[in-house]
């Protein structure tokens, strides 16, 4: 049985939501005769220690990203460990993990970095670190005041705040750690995301000497320009972050073998970030028709009914959602919203709860929770709709159009390619032309359900889970027969000698 490691980020099989989780369960699921090792990085303290996973997962790595640990604590031998603390002296962080650390900085901070040097360094990191201790050495004045100096005679980040650096090397200290877990080896890496967690990608393609897939389903570059633009305010430390994570998304891009977006505007944002255009197969989501199609629910409340299915999370604009509502009801009172997923976000959380109030839609929206039966809750709407700022290729689309439902969504990602004219698409963050699309179908019965009927016929024919397993079985088996073919050639050239 070959074997694979999947790598991920507060997804399967910890956070049994979101489209990351539903994908990756399907792959691990439907990938019956691989066996898989899951890494999943957890930057949320509230995670679920308690899960289930099919028996061709030979095991699962829970790494905490949150807080300050020696992350061989949770992997690896004990003696190992204790051995690698009283190695790591003063004079061994001094002389040999400064200027690794040193020379991290300069390749990621620059915006005129060779991926082949970040990747060269990264590697060095990975093997020091698996001989001293991670938390001694980052922890180290000396570690801080190298970072501080190097920000401080760059003019690009010299004006950054005290406190802005500190959050800047927290995040660099904690990420770095993730160098020093022991990567198994394996005959494929898959990883779910482009981001700091993927370095362990860079590595393990090192020392398995195996191809790696990369499949993103929201462009990580994307996601975090958004975050920088909503809650960094000093310029300089944009400046910082967006050129660190160029730097980081790029060099994963150029590791990866074989890149898989879920759809062609992902592509689009990859190949302007310097992915090259022939590693990339476009892979769109698929949906189990089975399970996701027109069923009769018994509709308790016979009131027009929107429907939406996402996290709680300021990217899926659930307070834009509630002032379309709110602006729905001025020329249809009894109408009501009913959002379906777990909230996560906590502050996102209650701001949603204070607009409810605020707007005095306590009679119109409710708050269902996360739901295991999302096929019966799409079956009760009217009308479907994302209301997202971002998205990849969203499950929440695909989902409802196979259960015949008429979708209203934000055009963003790929939303546009899912419905291709099966659906209504407006701007994201317009409350009053998401209010407008809504009413509009809810009283155009007979528009309705052409769109439904067309929406479910084109999920049938091009967003199936099998079509999606299928093409990533292929790629599995393609890729491995590959390097297979390849280690036997060097083999035969070295016995010809």
């Amino acid at each position: 049985m070959k074997e694979a490691l999947l790598v991920n980020w507060d997804t399967y099989p910890n956070f049994t939501t979101g489209g990351v989780y539903t994908w990756e369960k399907s792959i691990v699921t439907s990938l019956s005769d691989w066996k898989f090792t899951v890494i999943n990085f957890l930057s949320n303290p509230n995670c679920s220690g308690k899960y289930s996973v099919p028996s061709n997962v030979s095991s699962v790595m829970e790494v905490p990203i949150f807080g300050s640990n020696r992350y061989e604590e949770y992997h690896g031998d004990t003696r190992t460990f204790l051995s690698k603390t009283t190695r790591t002296t003063d004079t061994v962080v001094e002389t040999k993990f400064v200027p690794l650390f040193r020379r991290f900085l300069e390749v990621t901070l620059s915006d005129k970095s060779d991926v082949g040097a970040i990747r060269e360094i990264i590697i060095k990191l990975h093997q020091f670190l698996g001989v001293y201790d991670s938390k001694r050495c980052l922890d180290h004045p000396l570690t801080w005041e190298t970072f501080l100096g190097l920000l401080r005679a760059d003019v690009a980040y010299d004006q950054m705040s005290l406190r802005a650096a500190l959050s800047a090397f927290q995040m660099i200290q904690r990420n770095i750690q993730l160098l020093a877990i022991e990567i198994p080896k394996v005959d494929l890496i898959h990883s779910s995301l482009a981001w700091l967690p993927s370095l362990v990608a860079v590595c393990g393609k090192e020392e398995s000497k195996c191809p790696v897939i990369l499949t993103e389903h929201g462009v990580a570059f994307r996601e975090l320009l958004l975050y920088y633009s909503a809650y960094l305010y000093d310029e300089h430390s944009k400046m910082f972050f967006k050129i660190f994570s160029k730097n980081i998304v790029r060099t994963i891009y150029s590791v990866a073998d074989v890149i898989t977006p879920v759809c062609k505007a992902n592509a689009n944002w990859e190949k302007l970030l310097g992915a090259d255009t022939s590693k990339i197969r476009v892979i769109h989501n698929g949906v189990d028709t089975h399970r996701f199609r027109p069923l009769l629910v018994s509709k308790q409340n016979p009131n027009p009914t929107v429907v939406s299915l996402g996290r709680i999370d300021p990217f899926k604009d659930i307070i834009g959602l509630l002032n379309a509502i709110d602006e729905a009801r001025k020329s249809m009172p009894n109408i009501r919203c009913l959002i379906y997923g777990s909230a996560i976000d906590l502050e996102y959380s209650l701001k949603c709860v204070e607009a409810l109030k605020r707007l005095k839609l306590e009679d119109n929206v409710q708050f269902m929770g996360a739901t295991s039966e999302p096929e019966k809750a799409y079956n009760i709407a009217d009308v479907v709709v994302c209301s997202a700022i971002t998205e990849g290729f969203p499950f929440s689309v695909i989902e409802a159009m196979s259960c015949g439902k008429p979708v209203v969504a934000s055009d963003v990602g790929g939303v546009k390619e899912a419905l291709d004219g099966c659906g209504l698409l407006v701007k994201s963050r317009r409350p009053t032309e998401l209010a407008q699309a809504i009413l509009m179908l809810l009283r155009n019965k007979q528009l309705s359900n052409q769109l439904g009927f067309q929406a479910m016929k084109r999920a049938n024919e091009f967003f199936t889970l099998e079509q999606c397993i299928a093409k990533y079985r292929q790629l599995y088996e393609e890729l491995t027969e590959k390097t297979r073919l390849i280690v036997k050639s060097q083999e035969s050239e070295v016995l010809a000698k």
